[in-house]
């Protein structure tokens, strides 16, 4: 019997390990999303009364955002996420699920991209980890905000970018230009998508440069790819904005960017301020003597001077000490307008009145009425510039809410949430109906997980920090040893994670030290996890390369 066992015993040894040894990717990461999964199933959707934010959201996805009727409100933020929450809505899953799925899908999608670069399965593992259980997804994921659909989407496009950067395959561009799309309708700072390509199609280049030997061929490689991602981004980009005009009368992604709303806006910041005034673009002096030339704007006069305009005013005045509108204006602007003898009962009424303050202005600065410079940047303040030497300040600021602590928030709604508002979360996102529960009434898997939870919310900055100076270490390695042209596809993954990171990283960094100081983590959201994967992927690109290196050095 034991000769008989001994073989037996080995052959079936050796069949599970060949089977984890191929399988074991993919059993790992189930795993892992199981366990995120059970980690968040306490949380749930926090019903809020944010009638411009959170709240917009859901009642735009009630009317599948283009069936609304026409307010200042109806088509003031992008369709992306109302559609993405009307579309789970009829699916019958719950948001909160949903947008975790969704979040995961897009980290599946880069190990996915990962995997062709053999980057072996234990570091796509904790890649994988990192980007999964960040724990700033515990919380913000109970809100209805574009933001968690922006840190879902965004990981997708990365992911997609990476394959065809990899692979070069039409297929990999057509569904990457449709995700663009989404993404490009998710949120307003669309700006951050056509430097993200530029950054995308220089690090394609670089790559099969080497390749190919000549920058000429690079091009012709990726001409096609290339041009049928941007096909399809331009197609549907087209599709909605033309489903905006039917419907709203302005084509465009949302009424904020709107040509009408943007002329008269940049109108008013034509205007040069006397003086310059930190994080206030357009002040009370600006209005004054805009009053003065463009009686359009001089009808609003009352409703800014008025209740509806000082409520407008209360968070900037309450830091800067003056009565001042700060970044709040381009919406107090909207909502006097509103309340202003029926001027958007319409959209074109509405686009009619901003385009007679923007005439009227910019024919006051023509003719020197009024001491006027260029804005050429849109809603950008040209005076922002002046300020830039906030910047390192705010960068320190933004780089410290990556290692941000969480713990578990038990509330589910705010004090001042109707019934109605409730009834409307309830039937929009599938949240558990009634108050949460008491602390005491959590069963044993339900305290396990929030225990977990709170776990990895305190010790995950500390992860983050030690992955970060690894990160600086493995760099000046990979610098000090010349170690970049190793692995190829490595550098370029580690090239377009850098791009996607930095790039939103300094856009929040300038807007905190010019726009308004605020808490932006749930901007920052969308590549706090990428980052803990880049630091980790980093830190595995210079231990690889010494390896190699030091097994090419031959003993004399």
């Amino acid at each position: 019997m034991t000769t008989a066992d001994g073989p037996d015993s080995y052959a079936r040894s050796s069949t599970l390990g060949g089977a984890l040894k191929r399988h074991g990717l993919g059993i790992g990461l189930s795993f892992l999303v199981l366990f995120k999964l059970w980690l968040v199933h306490c949380e749930d959707i926090y019903c809020s009364a944010t009638e411009y934010d959170a709240l917009w959201y859901v009642t735009s996805a009630r009317n599948w955002y283009w069936g609304a009727s026409y307010s200042w409100t109806a088509f003031v933020r992008p369709p992306g996420y109302p559609l993405f929450l009307a579309v789970v809505h009829v699916t019958g899953v719950p948001l909160r699920l949903a947008i975790e799925l969704l979040q995961l899908s897009g980290y599946l999608v880069i190990v996915h991209a990962f995997r062709k670069i053999a980057l072996p399965n234990r570091i796509c593992l904790f890649a994988f980890a990192v980007m999964a259980l960040h724990p700033a997804s515990f919380q913000l994921n109970n809100y209805t905000i574009t933001d968690c659909f922006y840190a879902g989407v965004l990981p997708l496009c990365v992911g997609g970018l990476l394959l065809i950067l990899f692979t070069g395959k039409l297929k990999h561009a057509v569904w990457t230009g449709a995700v663009l799309a989404v993404l490009w309708n998710a949120r307003e700072e669309s700006i951050l998508i056509p430097i993200m390509l530029a950054a995308f199609v220089a690090i394609a280049l670089w790559q099969r440069r080497g390749h190919l030997g000549s920058l000429k061929r690079a091009a012709q490689f990726w001409l096609k790819p290339v041009a049928a991602m941007v096909a399809v981004l331009a197609t549907l980009l087209v599709a909605v904005n033309t489903a905006n005009y039917r419907t709203f009368g302005s084509f465009a992604k949302s009424e904020m960017t709107s040509k009408p709303y943007r002329d008269a806006y940049n109108a008013l910041l034509r205007i040069r301020p006397e003086p310059l005034q930190h994080y206030v673009a357009i002040s009370q002096e600006t209005l004054e003597r805009a009053y003065a030339v463009s009686p359009a704007l001089a009808r609003l006069r009352p409703q800014f001077e008025g209740e509806l305009g000082r409520a407008w005013q209360v968070p900037a005045t309450a830091v800067l000490g003056h009565p001042e509108f700060g970044p709040w204006f381009m919406w107090a602007f909207r909502s006097v307008t509103a309340n202003t003898d029926a001027l958007h009962a319409n959209p074109a009424s509405a686009n009619e009145f901003y385009n007679q303050i923007a005439r009227e202005i910019k024919n006051a600065c023509d003719d020197g009425r009024l001491q006027c410079r260029n804005a050429p940047l849109g809603f950008l303040d040209p005076g922002a510039f002046s300020f830039l030497n906030y910047l390192p300040e705010s960068m320190a600021r933004t780089a410290a809410l990556f290692a941000r602590p969480h713990q578990k928030i038990y509330l589910r709604e705010d004090p001042i949430t109707t019934p109605a508002q409730r009834a409307l979360y309830d039937e929009m996102t599938g949240r558990r109906p009634g108050p949460p529960p008491a602390n005491e009434s959590f069963n044993w898997s339900d305290r396990l997980s929030i225990s977990a939870e709170n776990v990895i919310g305190a010790w995950y900055p500390f992860l983050v920090v030690a992955l970060a100076i690894g990160a600086l270490a493995a760099i000046g390695v990979i610098a000090i040893f010349r170690l970049v042209g190793i692995a190829t596809r490595m550098d370029a993954a580690l090239s377009l994670l850098a791009a996607v990171i930095l790039i939103r990283f300094l856009f929040f960094s300038f807007l905190d030290a010019t726009w308004w100081t605020d808490d932006y983590e749930r901007y920052l959201f969308p590549i706090m996890p990428l980052s803990s994967g880049f630091f980790a992927l980093t830190i595995w690109k210079a231990f690889a390369g010494l390896r190699k290196r030091n097994a090419a050095v031959v003993p004399a």
